[in-house]
């Protein structure tokens, strides 16, 4: 997901205001920190697993639990208080931005750390999270309590979720070496699984239509998703094309996540967040550039950007993107914008 380098900087330096995003020690010499990985990814194939590896973590009281980001789709580690609900990860942005327009909660964007990093066993949040460059990466908590204490994604919810099991110092558990090593095990597991889902999406795509004048009718789905699984491609990701023909670029039954399908045509990139200051923390609005078509119902040429708007499974708006191919030839290539550094890019290849 493409978050603008000034979006990075605020993200940063939000820590500054929340508190040390490390905790400080508060058992005997002998805790120790376990590591959990954030996430799943091959870019090579464009799949990753919405998980924490370890899902499940037995640790000691006094122990420190750091949660390392593994992949660029974005992420939380967000603790929730008793009997509350997740906060939402969108919300409508106030006046004087135009009615329709979203931006980040900032409970949900920014971090919210306990004082010296130790849980307390209320509200605590990492914010957003990114491999992207200039994004925060990690997150700590100590633990000076025996109990068991769950946890989710914002982004994904409860099926992204994960538990640390806080046990007393007399209970024997795993090394965090030994931790480590199985959680690298079951990522590898993981994702040889949702990378196998490749010929079953592929197995999916209605075939072309051909029209009597000539033209034909192809269509390409856009993501694909199976419980904590989840590619981030296009179906077919590379697809011969001729002038008149039309590409219907639809979500599949399966996919749960937002996509775009943007043209480029060598243009910047459209960053998915402008923000706002002041005030501080800064409005983190949705960019509406990424929200809404650009040149909607325009043959696709070289000149300018071609862009869908949000395509969102869940909720109003549409579902699919139409284009025709205009008097063009050459390789074409398109991208998601929320998801393109996750390898979610395609190709119309054009021929005469």
């Amino acid at each position: 997901m493409k978050r603008s380098s000034i979006f990075s900087l605020i993200v940063i330096l939000s820590f500054l205001f929340t508190g040390p995003a490390m905790p400080t020690a508060v058992s005997a010499d002998s805790a120790q920190t376990y590591t959990v990985l954030v996430g799943a990814e091959n870019l090579s194939r464009a799949s990753g697993v919405m998980a924490y590896f370890p899902a499940t973590l037995q640790i000691h009281v006094g122990d420190t639990v750091l949660w390392q980001q593994n992949t660029h789709e974005i992420h939380t580690v967000t603790f929730l208080a008793p009997n509350t609900d997740p906060p939402a990860l969108l919300l409508p942005a106030p006046a004087p931005f135009p009615p329709g327009s979203l931006m980040l909660n900032p409970q949900a964007a920014f971090p919210t750390i306990p004082p010296g990093g130790i849980y307390d066993g209320t509200y605590a949040n990492s914010g957003v999270m990114s491999t992207d460059p200039g994004q925060p990466t990690q997150f700590s908590l100590t633990f000076p309590t025996a109990g068991t204490f769950t946890y989710l994604c914002l982004v994904h919810g409860v099926m992204m979720s994960g538990t640390v099991v806080v046990e007393d110092p007399s209970v024997s558990i795993p090394s965090p070496a030994a931790v480590s090593d199985q959680a690298q095990k079951d990522m590898n597991l993981q994702l040889a699984r949702a990378n196998a889902l490749f010929g079953e999406a592929m197995s999916q795509v209605p075939a072309p239509q051909h029209n009597p004048d000539g033209t034909t009718n192809y269509t390409v789905l856009i993501g694909w998703s199976q419980g904590q699984y989840d590619l981030m491609d296009f179906f077919p990701g590379k697809l011969v094309v001729h002038p008149g023909d039309t590409v219907n670029f639809m979500l599949s039954s399966t996919n749960d996540a937002p996509h775009t399908v943007t043209f480029l045509n060598g243009a910047d990139d459209i960053p998915f967040i402008i923000p706002i200051a002041p005030p501080f923390p800064p409005i983190l609005l949705i960019n509406p550039d990424v929200l809404n078509p650009i040149n909607p119902g325009q043959p696709l040429t070289r000149t300018g950007i071609y862009s869908s708007g949000l395509l969102n499974p869940i909720g109003p708006g549409p579902k699919s993107y139409t284009l025709t191919i205009g008097d063009i030839s050459g390789d074409v290539p398109y991208e998601c914008l929320l998801h393109d550094t996750s390898g979610m890019e395609g190709l119309l290849k054009v021929v005469p």
